[in-house]
């Protein structure tokens, strides 16, 4: 700890007066797995700006969403964000006992606030949070093509009328929320074109006119199982967050232009990813990785460049992370971590990672072993991520991984003391006792 506090105190760069002047840009999407975009391993990706991104700060590569208690996943990861609270207390936040959002403890600490784009979080309103409010989008869309222009353009542009016009003295943080890449899935001709369907790669965890997986309750798609769909839906996907990257690529620059870039604390995120089509799951309800994690990028003056860490955390840490970097101390009690240890020296902030999809799916991840368990039926599957990064190969009947599921039960009874996890999953602790 002693060593961890006098790197700190000599890592901080001085060219900055205090941590406390720093603008704050934190860009979310929506429904973007980590396979949608470049920097992550996709070159079939055209995301210039956010690998750019990518490579002046740290990308978590094994970055996860704890899970949700609606088909709108959006609305618990948001509500996580906001509130600092794991998944079961978040969902008992409302307008009468929200605690202190996490813009309200920026304002508190000489932040100007300001969002534009989606809002889709449980507790205070929208207006309540933030001191500046832009063009509030709901959380479904029925269109991106509204009067005004597309929907990702009219976020965008809000955003760099607000760095362009802005003239506090005060730092500002600016919450962007981009609908994109949720359905319905539209934009221009020339994104699409970028991403012909017959070019288009799914993973081999996607297996052509299969039945639908039954565990999964939440499906967005006919059964039997169609890849041809499936690679349309991923060339739509696509064509939104290469939109997207290019507005983001206009905020930069705006940012760039006043002259505050190197100046500026760049956050990349998105709530949770998507399955379009692996392990037989079309949707986001459900615990497969390309639907619990999300990209998340951190670009800030004493972040380490070109940085990858494989470490699993939750996409929440960041708020406490973003604390930690701007020296605010927070008085309110945080369920997530910051990655601070992380960043500095790589030392691990989770022995585990622990996810929740309704009472009917639970996931414990320990070192490679994930184990997938559905109450329901009495199914369980387990992966190792190293060797079996897709989930292609369940393992849970190997005699020999009898005492490794052993262990992850117990580290998942403890998560759910934890977390206030009341989901009955002794046909399993009896299994394994």
């Amino acid at each position: 700890m002693r060593k961890y506090l006098i790197y700190l105190l000599f890592y901080v760069p001085s060219t900055l007066s205090t941590f406390s002047q720093t603008n704050i840009l934190f860009i979310e999407s929506d429904d973007q797995s980590n396979q949608a975009i470049g920097a992550y391993g996709n070159t079939f990706m055209v995301t210039p700006n956010l690998d750019k991104l990518a490579e002046e700060g740290t990308s978590f590569t094994a970055a996860y969403n704890m899970g949700c208690w609606s088909p709108a996943v959006c609305i618990p990861s948001r509500t996580m964000l906001m509130y600092g609270k794991y998944l079961w207390k978040s969902q008992k936040i409302n307008k009468q006992n929200a605690p202190k959002s996490f813009p309200e403890k920026l304002h508190n600490n000489g932040y100007h606030t300001y969002i534009t784009g989606k809002w889709h979080a449980m507790g205070k309103s929208v207006k309540n949070i933030f001191d500046e409010t832009g063009t509030i989008q709901p959380g479904q869309l029925k269109t991106y093509n509204s009067p005004a222009g597309h929907i990702t353009d009219i976020t965008a542009n809000e955003a760099i009328n607000f760095i362009k016009n802005y003239s506090s003295k005060k730092p500002f943080f600016a919450y962007v929320a981009f609908n994109a890449p949720h359905v319905p899935r539209q934009t221009t001709q020339n994104y699409y074109d970028l991403y012909p369907v017959d070019k288009v790669k799914l993973p081999p965890s996607v297996v052509d006119n299969t039945p639908l997986n039954t565990n999964v309750k939440y499906q967005y798609t006919n059964n039997p199982l169609s890849a041809k769909t499936m690679q349309k839906r991923v060339q739509q996907n696509n064509a939104m967050v290469t939109h997207m990257d290019t507005r983001i690529g206009d905020i930069i620059n705006t940012l760039k232009e006043k002259g505050i870039y190197n100046n500026t604390i760049i956050v990349f995120t998105s709530d949770h990813g998507i399955n379009f089509g692996e392990n037989g799951v079309a949707g986001k309800v459900c615990l497969y990785e390309p639907s619990v994690t999300a990209p998340l990028i951190i670009k800030a003056p004493t972040v380490k460049q070109n940085n990858k860490i494989t470490a699993r955390v939750y996409l929440q840490d960041v708020v406490p992370t973003l604390f930690s970097l701007l020296k605010i101390k927070d008085k309110e009690a945080t369920d997530f971590k910051s990655l601070m240890p992380l960043l500095i020296n790589s030392k691990k902030t989770r022995e585990s990672i622990y996810l929740a999809m309704f009472n009917d799916q639970r996931s414990i991840i320990h070192k490679n072993n994930k184990l997938i368990l559905y109450p329901k039926t009495g199914t369980i599957e387990m992966y190792n991520l190293k060797k079996d990064p897709w989930e292609t190969n369940n393992i849970s009947a190997i005699k020999r991984n009898q005492k490794t599921i052993k262990d992850l039960l117990t580290r998942l009874k403890k998560w759910q003391i934890k977390t206030d996890d009341e989901t009955d999953l002794s046909i399993f602790y009896n299994q394994y006792n």
